[in-house]
């Protein structure tokens, strides 16, 4: 199939092209007003034009509003260097050429950028106001670009620098710091010892001193840099003197006071005091909210089977509510993950690209801080390297304890540090989020348990079967067999969570919910990578007067958390999300899901209440986020015999199609 948008698109963008090349800008300026795609090729065109008739500026502000959209386009970030050389901002400009050199897509456009950057190196020497120490820190910086690596390595940043006793900031300014956690006199991590400690993220700020007052019984955490001093405490009764003899410098120090009134936390040196904590707030009728997510749980395999493989799972949820009709967006975590936190679906939020830097909460509002605004304690316990504080998963989070799972924080040690942490804060209001990555040790072929291992028959542990990554892995009736037993492990250590739970809060005053993000490839024969094992999660939930219903309304994961506020009177905006019908909102009538990924075809699944529509392009997303949508294949499934009814709703596939195709047409080449 063609589409005529694209192709009469093409065919204005070629004239636009010889118009500036023939110095016709007033005809260029007009076809280009014309032009009703604001893809890649739409804002490199209107660049060069402003390049072109000496608006460099206009060109600059039209470029850098781009980048949000497009912010691993090679095309986009060398035009907008570019301009920047040309208004003379040296600085701004090489830089800009150093990320075009980290993101080219080819060794031609390599070379151009590393040419521009060299071009403007030399410039900088000769012409530039810097002094020698700026000079030198500028190139340093133009390195660290040159080599950086992206978010999953954290409490080491992309720059293979470590995080522990640094401060990070969010996109409103807030401060945060990591610190080692139960390290046993471990100061500090680098890139192969990070898997093997935790660290506390806390949100605080930096001084020599902090003023504060207090109702209640109030806790605050107190951490330092390399330098420290004795703190003092100057309370409404009683000082305190806590020396560096008694203090700890590898961690966060909780000190709880008492006595309503006035205090201040004062040292020699500077140290980081977190947001004191109420340790008896008034409580919400909603008091807990708590996402378990268990990373790969696909709901094609439990339903109807969630009390045989996940019995403790069954019980805890079988009395609330249980959705069999929940869709992912993506067909990895990096993009559905953001798309859970954010309400927006992959192409909106842009977090896809496995291995270039981007920030989810630059350019996304995340819901945790609408939690966080009404007055919940925010917290993650996580470790899966996909959702860390630096991928911008910090916005709107009290406390963040992170460990990466491959160093062996894994679920039941996940469980354990939940309920301790709810027991210490029992009398405040949470919003928790904890991760379960285990499942996935199954698609990568790790056996490290001994529960999973003695309980699967050695004849399905004989071979190894590897994709590409763990989402291209090939169909395998013997990881099947260990993905159950998986799921039965999992299911123990929970057990463990669902009791303390049910005994230490009412149910009235909780909702809980257990979330996944994706299925698995191999558990399907079907070649279309996004099938209904991939595609299908879990919804459950329990708590917060819930009642108990098994339901097939058509769901999405950017649902949930809409869903969640609306059941805890939070207010927020929920982008594409909406709440469920069965919760009184307006549901929705199709589940979208999209694969954008470099080197892979641009893939979109679309389930309505008759049919699943798939949409392949016949070439790949390059690493600029683009794709030639002009060629694709699309078909028309029917829900119920799964038979391809293409031909007898053809303007159905049609309406689909170009749906599709309007959606995405900024991704065109």
């Amino acid at each position: 199939m063609k589409n005529k948008q694209i192709v009469a698109f093409k065919k204005n963008k070629q004239e636009i092209i010889n118009l500036l090349s023939e110095g016709l800008f007033m005809e260029a300026k007009k076809r280009l007003d014309e032009l009703n795609i604001r893809n890649e090729s739409y804002y490199a065109l209107f660049a060069n034009y402003y390049y072109l008739i000496g608006e460099h500026q206009k060109g600059i502000t039209l470029l850098e509003g781009a980048t949000k959209d497009f912010p691993f386009s090679f095309e986009i970030l060398y035009n907008l260097a570019s301009l920047k050389s040309a208004v003379h901002k040296q600085l701004e400009s090489l830089w800009l050429f150093a990320r075009c050199v980290k993101i080219a897509g080819s060794n031609r456009d390599r070379e151009e950028a590393t040419k521009q950057l060299n071009q403007t190196i030399e410039i900088l020497k000769e012409n530039s106001t810097l002094s020698p120490e700026q000079f030198r820190s500028a190139l340093d910086f133009t390195q660290r670009i040159l080599k950086e690596g992206d978010e999953r390595t954290y409490p080491i940043n992309r720059f293979n620098e470590s995080l522990v006793k640094k401060i990070t900031k969010d996109s409103s300014d807030n401060e945060y710091f990591t610190e080692m956690y139960k390290s046993m006199g471990i100061k500090d991590v680098d890139s192969n010892s990070r898997y093997f400690f935790k660290t506390e993220l806390l949100q605080g700020k930096t001084n020599d001193s902090f003023y504060f007052e207090i109702d209640n019984e109030t806790t605050i955490p107190i951490a330092f840099f390399e330098q420290y001093d004795d703190i003092m405490v100057e309370g409404p009764k009683e000082n305190y003197h806590f020396s560096k003899g008694v203090l700890n410098p590898n961690q966060f120090n909780y000190f709880t006071f008492s006595d309503v009134g006035k205090y201040k936390v004062s040292s020699e040196k500077p140290f980081f005091m977190a947001k004191p904590i109420n340790l008896t707030p008034e409580l919400k009728s909603t008091q807990v909210i708590i996402t378990i997510f268990v990373d790969g749980l696909s709901n094609n395999v439990i339903e109807g089977n969630l009390q045989r493989l996940m019995p403790y799972t069954y019980n805890f949820f079988s009395n609330g509510y249980i959705n069999n009709n929940c869709y992912t967006t993506g067909d990895w975590t990096l993009p559905c993950l953001a798309s859970m936190y954010t309400g927006k679906t992959t192409l909106n939020h842009g977090l896809y690209h496995p291995s270039n830097h981007f920030e989810l909460n630059q350019n996304n509002d995340l819901f945790t801080k609408y939690f966080k605004n009404s007055g919940y304690m925010t917290t993650q316990i996580n470790n899966d390297w996909r959702t860390t504080p630096t991928y911008g998963y910090l916005e709107g989070m009290d406390r963040v304890l992170y460990q990466n799972y491959a160093g062996g924080f894994t679920a039941g040690e996940v469980v354990m540090e939940t309920i301790e942490y709810l027991e210490t804060f029992k009398s405040n209001n949470h919003f928790l989020w904890i991760s379960l990555p285990d499942l996935h040790d199954v698609a990568d072929e790790i056996n490290n348990d001994l529960m999973s291992q003695v309980n699967v028959s050695a004849k399905y542990r004989q071979n190894k079967n590897l994709g590409t990554t763990s989402v291209l892995t090939s169909y395998d009736p013997h990881k099947i067999k260990k993905y159950e037993a998986e799921l039965r492990r999992v299911d123990l250590h929970l057990s463990t969570l669902y009791n303390y739970l049910s005994s230490s809060f009412h149910k009235d005053k909780m909702i809980v919910a257990l979330v996944s993000d994706h299925g698995q490839t191999y558990l399907s024969q079907d070649d279309f990578l996004l099938h209904e094992y991939r595609r299908k999660v879990p919804f459950m939930l329990t708590g917060g007067k819930i009642q108990q219903k098994c339901s097939n309304e058509l769901c999405s994961i950017i649902d949930i958390f809409p869903t969640i506020a609306k059941m805890a009177n939070v207010e927020l905006n929920s982008h594409e999300g909406v709440v469920l019908k069965d919760f009184g909102g307006k549901g929705r009538d199709i589940a979208i899901t999209e694969t954008i990924h470099p080197d892979q075809p641009y893939l979109v699944a679309i389930t309505d209440d008759q049919h699943i529509f798939r949409f392949r392009t016949k070439s790949n997303v390059t690493g600029n986020g683009t794709v030639e949508m002009e060629d694709f294949e699309a078909q028309l499934i029917d829900l119920k015999t799964n038979e391809d009814v293409s031909m007898q709703y053809d303007e159905k596939l049609t309406k689909y199609c170009n749906m599709v195709i309007q959606r995405a047409m900024k991704m065109q080449i």
